[in-house]
């Protein structure tokens, strides 16, 4: 007869429960920090590449270049006709005037090519949420932007019901930023 092995843990065969796991807040080192420009940059485009998938219902696959040397930060492959939309993504987690509730976006002139068919999407995150989006076309970036020696600068207002130069291209959510790329892409 062979002997059953008893349980490990408690004399009385009981095993006991594991001690919990501590809180990643607890565990993390303390910084007075919020995270980088760069930091920030890659989480809002990741958070844009699963939403544009998630409101795209899987029609809009997005690839990110090895390389942003070019100013395009995702490249949108529509499915259905094989076309690919570029799209450089500017995003800011807080207003530079909270009382107006405007955000400044810049784009480096370096990377700005006007013919070029691209679409920048400037977006101002609350946490992991998109609050407002705007969708310019690189043909109508300069007639609302202001030009400073390297960049254009663009400062819309976050209010829903603002109107200035960047009103045509606010979008509310994400479907309808997925709405208007598969509209400019279609044959």
């Amino acid at each position: 007869m062979s002997a059953v092995p008893q349980s490990a843990g408690m004399p009385d065969g009981t095993v006991a429960a594991p001690a919990p796991m501590p809180d990643a807040a607890d565990t993390a080192p303390a910084l007075d920090q919020t995270a980088s420009s760069t930091q920030a940059g890659a989480i809002a485009e990741c958070l844009v590449a699963a939403a544009i998938m998630e409101a795209s219902r899987g029609r809009l696959s997005p690839f990110k270049p090895l390389a942003d040397d070019d100013g395009i930060d995702l490249l949108l492959l529509d499915k259905l006709t094989g076309r690919a939309t570029p799209l450089q993504i500017k995003g800011r987690r807080s207003y530079d005037d909270d009382k107006a509730q405007t955000t400044q976006f810049d784009v480096r002139l370096k990377t700005f090519k006007e013919d070029r068919r691209i679409d920048y999407l400037f977006i101002k995150l609350d946490g992991l949420r998109v609050e407002m989006a705007w969708l310019i076309p690189a043909g109508s970036l300069r007639s609302v932007a202001r030009p400073t020696g390297t960049t254009l600068v663009s400062v819309p207002c976050c209010r829903s019901i603002s109107q200035d130069r960047f009103t045509p291209y606010r979008r509310a959510s994400m479907n309808e930023v997925v709405a208007e790329i598969l509209a400019r892409a279609a044959p």
